[in-house]
C-alpha cells in the first residue's frame, strides 16, 4: 500500500491501463477463433438467403395483374385495381451433398491402458448446376396475408358478392383475407 502511495499519478495511471490491455489481450488470445469461410462456404451461404425483395414484388405484381384480368371479365365488375399481400418471402431449399465418414482407433500401452480415439468428419456442400447455380429441390410460394379488390362494380351488393367469390375461389384463401370495395372517382 505505500508503494502505491509512493508512485506519481501519472505513473499509477500508466500501471492501471497497462495491466487493462494485458487483460484483454489475454481474453481475445484465450478464445477459440472461429475459422473464416472459404470461397464454396460463402457461396452456400449466399444461396440459402431468402431471395431479394424485387423477386417478391414481381410475384405480387404479376398475380394482380391476372386477378385483375380474371375479375374485369366479369359482368358489371367494370375497371378493377388489385394489391395482393404475402406474409413472408419465397422458399427456396437448396439440394445438398451430405456425406460423413467416422474413424475409431483404440491403443493399449505397455501397461495396460486403453485409450480410444474416435473422429467424425462431416461435409456439407452445396450441389451445384452448370456453372454456379444451385440446385432447387423445393420452392414454395409465400401465403398471401391479404387481397384488397377495388372495382368500379362493386358498389352493386350482387356483384360486389361475385368479386368476392372469384377471389376466394381463385386464391384459395380464406374470407378474412379478402377486401372488396368500390371504386371512387378522382
Amino acid at each position: 500500500m505505500a508503494v502505491i502511495k509512493e508512485m506519481s499519478k501519472e505513473k499509477l495511471l500508466f500501471l492501471i491501463v497497462l495491466l487493462i490491455i494485458a487483460a484483454a489481450i489475454m481474453i481475445f488470445t484465450s478464445q477459440e477463433k472461429e475459422p473464416a469461410l472459404s470461397v464454396n462456404e460463402e457461396t452456400e451461404f449466399a444461396a440459402a438467403l431468402p431471395v431479394e425483395s424485387s423477386a417478391i414484388e414481381a410475384l405480387e405484381k404479376s398475380l394482380e395483374e391476372k386477378i385483375a384480368s380474371n375479375l374485369e371479365s366479369i359482368k358489371g365488375v367494370g375497371k378493377t385495381k388489385v394489391l395482393v399481400t404475402y406474409t413472408s418471402g419465397l422458399y427456396k431449399e437448396y439440394a445438398r451433398d451430405q456425406s460423413t465418414t467416422k474413424r475409431t482407433s483404440q491403443e493399449t500401452d505397455r501397461e495396460g491402458g486403453v485409450r480410444k480415439t474416435e473422429e467424425v468428419t462431416e461435409s456439407n456442400k452445396l450441389v451445384l448446376a452448370g456453372n454456379s447455380n444451385p440446385v432447387v429441390v423445393v420452392e414454395q410460394r409465400p401465403e398471401i396475408a391479404g387481397v384488397l379488390v377495388i372495382a368500379q362494380g362493386a358498389n352493386d351488393p350482387k356483384i360486389k358478392e361475385q368479386i368476392f367469390e372469384a377471389v376466394k375461389t381463385l386464391l384459395n384463401i380464406s374470407p378474412s383475407k379478402i377486401s372488396v370495395a368500390p371504386l371512387g372517382g378522382v
